[in-house]
């Protein structure tokens, strides 16, 4: 990957590479080159050494992407996380995978820092540890091979049509793994230039896009919703919008396309391969599926749950810094239960974690959501199980909804269209559903109001 950004620098080193949102200020090919290769150094006089583990900490800036760049560079392996992660919760990780280093913000200037660490059980060949949630409370570390990365981000620049000459715009952040995969690796690998931003607001969106001629637009569905109500002005240069971090409900797909007079593309994917499916016709999410296969990534069902097999895949788990667990034969089996149709689209009816138990008979939440959508005035809903003792869980329902909407009329609708069962004992009317900041339900604070 850095060989052929090196390349890219050298044969156009003034063409941009990022472009500070805030201030206008541009970092051409040839700077970012240079960024990389003084990173590097400084990861030499640290001491770090091929195949310590160096996390990264930092907002979507030019020095994010030059920090992955150097430890590319000296053949390090890069824990990505959260750029608002608490102290305690970075310092949980450096020591949970026995880190060697950590590079971070101290207002305007890059820091870093490094810490005695005994041996990794990663893999020959790891470049990457993206986190996600451990049953045991600490996180997991899923852990890729940069042709890993080199693949997917070659499947879903080829799907998508994500171009050298595009103009991202990079609001998603990049410590994720959907920013990390849509904004990072096409800069290094094909040169698409990103716009930096590290912010949602519905107008600055749009400002963004116009100032700078965003053609690409990947955001979460929390934002499409915002900018459908928040009357923000016309994307003049924007081709593609992509969805993807969390569900995108149909009403905002159905309502920015009539708004913006664009659809949006919905991107499935998960940290373990990247890209799995896209929609390239567009809304179709209002069709009841997240797209086809994305290029080169083999999809198949075993029991209902959908497995992925690709260049993607990522190599497997570690679990802690001496526990590394391999996916087998380069195949990931997903949480997500699925329908395949049969034009390869591709229909999401659940997660096998998120089924409910209740009195020993499985409720999937998708199907309970779907019916609360019909209900006139209701525009959101999060169906989970709550705790019942003996009994195991109860069908609970958060719902937000117009104020005509009752209680009353929600268990009604439900007892006429879903078996008793599957009815939701619990109704909470609620005014937002709490999301993160990918847009992903806290189904811990829904437990909690």
């Amino acid at each position: 990957m850095l060989e052929r950004f090196f390349a890219l620098a050298a044969a156009a080193p003034e063409a941009a590479a990022l472009i500070d949102g805030a201030t206008g200020e541009v970092t051409t090919r040839a700077q970012l080159a240079r960024r990389i290769d003084e990173m590097a150094v400084r990861f030499g006089d640290a001491g770090f050494r091929p195949s310590d583990v160096v996390a990264i900490r930092m907002p979507n800036s030019a020095d994010f992407v030059a920090a992955f760049g150097a430890i590319l560079k000296q053949k390090l392996v890069a824990i990505l996380i959260d750029r608002d992660a608490t102290e305690t919760e970075v310092a949980n990780v450096l020591g949970h995978f026995v880190a060697r280093g950590l590079v971070y913000r101290s207002g305007s200037e890059v820091m870093i820092s490094s810490r005695q660490a005994g041996q990794v059980s990663v893999p020959a060949g790891a470049r990457l540890i993206k986190l996600t949630s451990g049953s045991t409370g600490m996180p997991k570390g899923i852990v890729a091979t940069e042709a890993n990365l080199l693949a997917d981000c070659l499947n879903i620049s080829a799907t998508m049509e994500i171009r050298a000459n595009d103009v991202n715009l990079g609001a998603i952040p990049m410590s994720h793994s959907y920013g990390f995969s849509n904004l990072v690796t096409p800069l290094l690998v094909q040169g698409t230039a990103v716009v930096i931003s590290n912010d949602y607001l519905p107008q600055s969106v749009v400002n963004l896009c116009n100032q700078f001629s965003c053609t690409v637009v990947p955001l979460i569905p929390m934002v499409f919703d915002h900018l459908v109500t928040a009357g923000a002005g016309e994307f003049r240069s924007v081709r593609t919008f992509l969805s993807a971090g969390a569900p995108l409900p149909p009403v905002v797909s159905r309502k920015f396309r009539e708004r913006f007079g664009r659809p949006i593309h919905t991107f499935y994917g998960c940290s373990e391969c990247g890209g799995i499916t896209y929609d390239r016709e567009g809304a179709a999410v209002e069709r009841g599926t997240v797209g086809q296969a994305i290029g080169n990534v083999m999809l198949s069902s075993a029991r209902g749950r959908l497995s992925v097999r690709g260049e993607n895949v990522a190599l497997g788990y570690l679990h802690d810094a001496a526990t590394f667990h391999p996916f087998k034969d380069g195949l990931f089996v997903t949480d997500d239960l699925i329908e395949l149709r049969e034009n390869g689209e591709v229909v999401i009816t659940g997660r096998a974690s998120e089924l409910i138990n209740t009195a020993g008979k499985k409720v999937n939440p998708r199907e309970v959501e779907q019916v609360l959508l019909q209900i006139e005035g209701v525009r959101e809903a999060r169906v989970y199980g709550e705790p019942a003792g003996a009994r195991g869980d109860v069908v609970a329902a958060a719902v937000v909804a117009s104020p005509d909407v009752t209680r009353e009329q929600i268990r009604a609708w439900c007892l006429e269209h879903l078996s008793p069962h599957k009815v939701p004992r619990i109704v909470k009317l609620i005014e937002s559903i709490p999301v993160d900041e990918r847009g992903k339900v806290k189904r811990a604070a829904l437990a909690a109001l």
